[in-house]
């Protein structure tokens, strides 16, 4: 397949895909282990079988182990850094009506939250991070932060621009925040040559912020 009919299949595949877990047919609030597994199916099951007929290896899609040092530290950076918006952002009343439905399922199966938000993350990071970055813009050069091609550029744009978008309906900092963070999380995985550190990252994020909630709103009652 030529790489300009290849780049428009992942884009217009990629841009379906995020509409699926966008459109779901379960709802995070009352079904969350059914939307995690569709989420899981759409953004990894799908694209996966995509790029493994396009012939190419599933390390050139961010499933190498890349640097995982700087992944490593990358996670800590962020992990702090959210953390503290968290505890800002937790005492939001629209923060806390978005979320209090998902900490009370924390709260009455903790183990099968943060697992089924595992399978989810990597769903979702791989679509954005793996299938779409790598798809799109090829192999990342060796040792360099921010990308000197603007195909890169051009990926990174337009997988922030999909992830983003997706954030539609929740509480407008988070939305609008959600762009930033596609970027750093395209160049995060573009730096380390693999998608784990981003998997990772967002999943404590949202775990966390999640317990925050609970934690929060309890002692509220």
């Amino acid at each position: 397949m030529r790489p300009t009919y290849e780049a428009l299949l992942i884009a217009v595949t990629g841009t379906l895909l995020a509409a699926a877990c966008y459109f779901a047919p379960f709802s995070q609030h009352t079904h969350w282990t059914g939307w995690c597994l569709w989420g899981f199916f759409c953004g990894f099951g799908l694209p996966f079988a995509l790029a493994v007929a396009l012939g190419r290896s599933p390390l050139q899609w961010g499933l190498a182990v890349g640097d995982w040092r700087l992944g490593l530290t990358t996670i800590g950076v962020g992990f702090f850094a959210m953390l503290v918006l968290g505890l800002w952002a937790v005492y939001r009343p629209e923060f806390q009506a978005y979320y209090l439905p998902l900490a009370w399922q924390h709260q009455e199966a903790p183990l099968v939250f943060w697992l089924s938000l595992l399978a989810y993350m990597t769903g979702w990071e791989f679509l954005f991070r793996g299938f779409l970055l790598f798809g799109l813009a090829g192999q990342p050069e060796q040792s360099t932060f921010l990308p000197r091609s603007l195909r890169v550029w051009g990926a990174i744009a337009f997988s922030t621009m999909l992830f983003g978008f997706s954030h539609w309906g929740k509480p407008a900092l988070e939305l609008f925040g959600s762009f930033l963070a596609g970027v750093l999380l395209c160049l995060i995985a573009w730096r380390t040559r693999s998608c784990f550190a981003p998997i990772l990252l967002h999943t404590l994020v949202f775990g966390s912020f999640v317990m925050l909630v609970q934690v929060v709103t309890s002692e509220g009652r």
